[in-house]
């Protein structure tokens, strides 16, 4: 336990005393050129006694910069194995959790059509939990991999996505203004969406959300979310931007960030409207057509 504590700390103090060396000794011989070395005060004497100097030193530099190089190079491979590994632990947990997490929401469902418990508070209750937790493990594995994963471009419809969030959010009335065509990774607007309602679901307290589409730029639309909520008391600017300090776990701001990191990817935009106790409203704008 102590050898891996102290390992990071012993790279990083090694890496400042290979700078701090290379640095004072290239530092060290511009100022012995400029200063002591110059063309009308140098004899035959100092020229000679200058080149055995640095000769000397030249390899001392040249050495270190030699270990020096070959150690950053392997540290960087080492981190970088390490970087890989960590990454396919994360994703394979992740796939497994997400699976017993599906079917553990699918045995609550069950039990709660069994026992006809549509609406007992205890059976709602662990619903929304079970699903807040599979939102946040989505989220998680998607801002993990967002750096180096790929987003693909297809033609989703905006209907069909909404289809497929309506059962999770049974106790939200989702309108949709009219079709439209985005230009997107599914799964990547799937969790846009989905965070967008589960905010105004768990932090809003609403009840209704409304979908307006219009046409922003060729071949670009504005979708205007907005529902009938609390709203939000706080800095708009900061939503999206950065994780929030909060002294509750629900309200980190990290769905709305990988919302805006995500439609960035896709060359889209998201912005915010609120007024306390008036609803809140999202814009967001985004490759796609109207029909």
């Amino acid at each position: 336990m102590t050898k891996s504590f102290l390992k990071p700390h012993i790279k990083t103090a090694l890496a400042i005393l290979w700078f701090a060396f290379t640095f004072s000794l290239v530092g060290w011989w511009w100022v012995y050129f400029l200063l002591k070395l110059s063309p009308e005060n140098a004899s035959i004497e100092q020229l000679r006694s200058s080149h055995r100097m640095f000769a000397w030193e030249g390899s001392i530099l040249l050495a270190a910069i030699l270990f020096g190089g070959i150690a950053l190079v392997i540290f960087t491979y080492r981190d970088q194995k390490r970087h890989q590994r960590l990454r396919f632990f994360f994703s394979t947990f992740s796939h497994d959790i997400k699976t017993s997490i599906a079917r553990l929401r699918l045995q609550a469902e069950v039990l709660e059509e069994d026992l006809n418990t549509t609406s007992h508070p205890v059976m709602k209750r662990l619903i929304q939990d079970i699903q807040r937790l599979d939102l946040q493990l989505e989220n998680s594995l998607l801002l993990a991999n967002l750096e180096a994963g790929q987003l693909l471009k297809e033609q989703v419809s905006l209907s069909d996505l909404l289809s497929s969030l309506r059962s999770e959010f049974s106790e939200l009335t989702v309108e949709l203004e009219r079709e439209a065509k985005i230009l997107g990774d599914r799964r990547a607007l799937l969790s846009v969406l989905r965070n967008l309602l589960q905010n105004s679901v768990l932090h809003g307290k609403a009840t209704t959300v409304k979908i307006r589409v219009r046409p922003h730029a060729e071949g670009r639309i504005e979708l205007v979310i907005q529902d009938d909520g609390l709203g939000f008391k706080g800095i708009l600017k900061k939503l999206g931007s950065e994780i929030l300090m909060s002294q509750d776990v629900r309200s980190n701001g990290i769905g709305l960030l990988l919302t805006k990191r995500l439609l960035e990817k896709m060359n889209g935009d998201i912005w915010f409207e609120s007024k306390e106790n008036e609803g809140f409203k999202s814009h967001i704008e985004l490759e796609g057509t109207l029909p």
